[in-house]
């Protein structure tokens, strides 16, 4: 698929990514946790070299790759 049409729901479990200069890892659907709201399901990034995750709404799934400044690796 080519990459300026492919969308986040498109990424692939594990694929690598590069999100605005940091490079990381598509972790797919889980539930989080967020704090005085609860559990929610989020699209999980997983930052290259560090337990620090990215995570974007379901909702999101279905902007462009491009137009959230992500590149494939």
């Amino acid at each position: 698929m080519k990459y300026n049409l492919m969308r986040i729901s498109d990424l692939k479990l594990g694929q690598k990514i590069n999100i605005k200069g940091v490079i990381a890892k598509y972790k797919g659907i889980q539930k989080v946790r967020i704090s005085n709201f609860g559990k929610a399901e989020k699209r999980v990034f997983q930052v290259a070299g560090s337990n620090t995750f990215i995570y974007y709404t379901i909702v999101d799934g279905s902007k462009m790759l491009k137009s959230e400044k992500i590149k494939l690796i």
